[in-house]
């Protein structure tokens, strides 16, 4: 069974399907400097996480792209204090994001119960 979370037009926020969860990118609601958006998403996967009972030490992924490179150890710095000691497996990029108003965009994968 697949369940879709809060789907809208082109994308669900989240999905779950045989214990996996899969989020769609999640960008900043508003403008701001690196560390702002940053806090936002995480604090929005957070909040998306909770919808299906699971939180950030169920994550077994993060795939984080960033407009800017240069912007690197300021979201790290947001991040580390974030992700706690149970860090999943994280990949960051440059990218050209869908808005210049966009900083950054993170997707995150995890497993509901342990296998």
């Amino acid at each position: 069974m697949i369940e879709r979370i809060n789907p809208g037009t082109r994308a669900s926020q989240l999905v779950v399907v045989d214990e996996r969860i899969e989020t769609s990118g999640i960008v900043a609601l508003t403008p701001g400097d690196i560390t702002e958006q940053t806090r936002c998403v995480l604090a929005q996967l957070e909040a998306w996480l909770a919808q299906v009972g699971a939180d950030k030490n169920n994550l077994t992924r993060i795939q984080i792209w960033l407009a800017n490179m240069n912007e690197f150890s300021a979201m790290n710095a947001v991040y580390d204090a974030w992700v706690g000691e149970q860090p999943p497996a994280r990949a960051c990029v440059g990218a050209a994001l869908a808005s210049p108003d966009y900083r950054i965009e993170i997707q995150a994968f995890g497993q509901l119960r342990a296998a």
